[in-house]
C-alpha cells in the first residue's frame, strides 16, 4: 500500500500512530488499504484507535481504515484467505476467511521456482 500520508512510498500501518498520518489525508469515511497481509481496522472519531475486525458497522461523523487482509502470503498466523465485503445499503464492512487447497498452492510456488520459505510460511500464516 502506498500509505496516503507518503504515497512516493511503500510504507506499513501497523498501529495507531501509523494510521493517525493516513487519516489526516483520508476524505472519505471509508478506505481500505494493504501491503501488510494483516487484517486490521482503525476508527478515527475523538481519538484513532485499532478496533476489532470481524463486522464492522460505519457509523456517520467517524472515518475508518480497513486492510482486508491477504489472499496469500498472510502475516497475522492464520493461513486461510482473507478478505472483506463491503454492504453498502447496511454500512457493514465484514472480515471473512475461507479455506483454500494449501498443499497445492504450496506445490506450485516451488514448481515455479520461487524461495522454499514463501511456500513454508502459508502453513504458519507469517
Amino acid at each position: 500500500m502506498r500509505t496516503l500520508d507518503t504515497p512516493e512510498q511503500w510504507g506499513y500501518v501497523f498501529n495507531d500512530l501509523d494510521a493517525i498520518a493516513s487519516f489526516t489525508y483520508q476524505h472519505t469515511p471509508l478506505c481500505l488499504f494493504g501491503h501488510t497481509h494483516w487484517p486490521t481496522a482503525f476508527v478515527r472519531d475523538d481519538s484513532v484507535r485499532r478496533i476489532p475486525t470481524g463486522q464492522v458497522l460505519l457509523s456517520a461523523g467517524k472515518k475508518y481504515f480497513i486492510n482486508p487482509g491477504s489472499i496469500g502470503q498472510p502475516r497475522d498466523r492464520d493461513w486461510r484467505a482473507a478478505y472483506c465485503v463491503y454492504d453498502t445499503e447496511r454500512e457493514v464492512v465484514e472480515q471473512r476467511r475461507v479455506n483454500y487447497d494449501l498443499e497445492t498452492a504450496q506445490r506450485k510456488i516451488r514448481k515455479a521456482g520461487l524461495p522454499d520459505r514463501l511456500a513454508d510460511r502459508l502453513a504458519f500464516g507469517r
